[in-house]
Order: structure tokens, then C-alpha cells, then sequence
């Protein structure tokens, strides 16, 4: 993967300690292997964005915040039009972000922080003020979960076709005792398997394959029942559940937002 800096980070003086970049991306945006001078943070309104790495590749919906050190080589890929901030990192904030390349959940309060910045179109800091914000903002990134990726990978003999499986089919329901007898073992082997290799459960790992079936379908014209059932939900209001609860919002007021093309800071 080359090591490439894009020409316009070069120009640009160090963040003092942030600097923040807003860009209206169209759907289907690639940008090819590159890398930056600090460490960079973004962050999408809607959606998912594809980052990929040397050894790592990143799925992120618009709940979460990727965050890749200064001088990591990544591509990326961003599957349909929105509002998209890039936050560059001083290398003194930077000592309290993780080593490597991953995905930080949003809070309220980190999504009202760069609200603000965005509203005022803020790219450097101009005041004490907004340095403090700055470093708010980075501390409360700091104590949030660092999660490798969203939709987990594992080479593991046991897990791997289950995940390959789901993945060409999200509405599929079987247990995970069904799954078990598919894959010569058992319920409780690979209950412990799925905790140890993705650092969560069978169930959670399934959700989050359909979520992302779910933010594809909302695009079209099916309905949020059309598209709970597909997914294998009895009623919408379970899907509904699951859907706010990882990405934030209803699938509605995505959809709704979507079509608005709007940021939800």
C-alpha cells in the first residue's frame, strides 16, 4: 500500500490542537491508499464508510467515529451520499487515543461537541474557548470503547462459516444450538468461541450483519415492515429496537434524514 500524503494536508499548518475538515460526499466516493500527517478522526452523518488498511478493515456506521493514527496508509470508501467531517489530531492529544486504527462510539455529548463546531464551520481554533472544546472533545473520546470494527472477522474454523452463512442470508434464524450441530460442536463451545474471537455474542454479531442489510433496503422504497420481516423480525417493533439501538436513530428518522439529506448532529 503506498505511502502517499495528499498534498493539501502538507500545506496545512498543525492542529492547534484540532482542525476540522466538512465535505459533502457523493455515493460511491473512493479515495486510494493514502495517509496523513496527524492522526484523523471521522465521522459520517449517514450511512457506512469503508476504511481499509494494511491488515485491517474497518466498517463504520454514522453512530460511530473511525479514528487512524498519523502516517497509517488506509484507502477509502464511502457507499452513498452525506455529510462527512474529518477532525486532524495534535500529536499531544493524539498520546490519549488509541495506538492503532478503530472504531469510538459516539455519545451525546461528543456528537453536540463537533455539532457545534459544525455549525459554526469551524477548522481551527480561533479562541481558549474553542481549544478547550477541542480537548473535551478528545477526552471524552479517550474514555469511550475501542471496538476493532463493527461487523466482526474470524478465521476460526467454527465461527468463519457461521459468519460467511449469515452474511448471504441476514433473515436466517437458526439457533445457535442449530449452528452448533452444523458445525460438529456445541451450544456452549461456541457461545464461548463467538465471545473470545469477536468480543461479543452470537446474537449481537447477527444484529449487527442485519443492521447493515437494513441500511442498504432503507435506500429503496420498502417499507420498515417489509424490511423487519426480510431480516427475519416477527414484528417491526423488535427490528425498530435493534436498529436504534446501534445506530442511533430509528429506521424512520434515518431513512427520513437521509432523504433530506441532512447531517443529525
Amino acid at each position: 500500500m503506498p505511502n502517499t500524503y495528499f498534498a493539501a494536508d502538507l500545506a496545512l499548518p498543525a492542529p492547534n490542537p484540532l482542525y476540522l475538515r466538512y465535505q459533502q460526499m457523493q455515493a460511491d466516493t473512493q479515495y486510494s491508499s493514502h495517509k496523513h500527517p496527524w492522526g484523523q478522526l471521522s465521522w459520517i452523518s449517514l450511512g457506512v464508510m469503508d476504511l481499509e488498511l494494511e491488515q485491517q478493515h474497518l466498517i463504520a456506521p454514522a453512530n460511530y467515529l473511525t479514528w487512524v493514527p498519523a502516517g497509517i496508509p488506509h484507502s477509502a470508501y464511502v457507499r452513498q451520499a452525506l455529510n462527512y467531517t474529518s477532525i486532524y489530531v495534535s500529536a499531544h492529544l493524539a498520546q490519549l487515543l488509541p495506538k492503532k486504527a478503530c472504531l469510538l462510539t459516539s455519545t451525546p455529548l461528543i456528537s453536540a461537541l463537533i455539532c457545534d463546531f459544525s455549525q459554526r464551520q469551524l477548522s481551527h481554533m480561533q479562541d481558549k474557548s474553542d481549544q478547550n472544546q477541542a480537548e473535551l472533545l478528545i477526552t471524552r473520546l479517550s474514555q469511550c470503547k475501542c471496538a476493532p470494527n463493527f461487523l466482526p472477522t474470524s478465521s476460526d474454523t467454527l465461527i468463519a462459516p457461521i459468519l460467511k452463512a449469515l452474511q448471504a442470508e441476514p433473515d436466517n434464524a437458526r439457533s445457535l444450538s442449530s449452528w452448533a450441530s452444523e458445525v460438529h460442536s456445541t451450544e456452549r463451545t461456541l457461545a464461548r468461541r463467538f465471545q473470545s474471537e469477536l468480543g461479543m455474542s452470537f446474537g449481537q454479531c447477527r444484529n449487527r450483519i442485519r443492521v447493515l442489510q437494513a441500511l442498504a433496503w432503507l435506500k429503496e422504497d420498502k417499507t420498515i415492515q417489509d424490511i423487519a420481516w426480510r431480516l427475519g423480525y416477527s414484528t417491526p417493533s423488535a427490528f425498530i429496537a435493534m436498529f436504534k439501538q446501534l445506530i442511533g436513530l430509528s429506521p424512520e428518522r434515518y431513512r427520513q434524514q437521509m432523504q433530506e439529506g441532512r447531517s443529525y448532529f
